[in-house]
């Protein structure tokens, strides 16, 4: 599967998961957005299982590669020093578990990898000849 298809299908099911719970929030607590502790919480939208199936199939260079997206929708990366950020993401989140904790996280995931590929574009980078695998991990 391309990047750009992963990017694709985690942001339909990111905005799935987000909708149910601009939903399902509302209706569960009376005085959102103010949640008390006693109110008991809603079940997880399926997508979220989804997303996290998704992720713990996806190959090492393309988990980390959805890892920096995210950073860099969110502001946090910049598109003209995408591999330096990739290294520093391996040697930080040393663990398929953690990267994907991080992701799972994230409530906000499928708009932080919507103005990801807003900033690739307007960079003019290819998403889908974006090389990461084999890069040397920087100490």
């Amino acid at each position: 599967m391309k990047l750009s298809e992963v990017i694709a299908e985690v942001i339909r099911l990111g905005e799935a998961s987000r909708a149910y719970w601009d939903r399902e929030l509302p209706r569960r607590h009376p005085h959102y957005p103010i949640i008390r502790p006693h109110e008991v919480a809603a079940p997880a939208p399926p997508e979220d299982a989804q997303i996290q199936s998704l992720l713990k199939k996806l190959p090492e260079d393309q988990l980390y590669a959805l890892l920096l997206l995210t950073y860099l929708g969110r502001g946090d990366v910049n598109a003209n020093h995408l591999l330096p950020a990739y290294q520093s993401m391996k040697a930080t989140f040393t663990q398929r578990d953690l990267v994907i904790a991080q992701l799972m996280g994230n409530k906000a995931l499928a708009e932080y990898l919507t103005d990801a590929l807003d900033e690739l574009r307007k960079h003019r980078i290819d998403l889908n000849s974006l090389q990461f695998g084999g890069a040397a991990v920087v100490s």
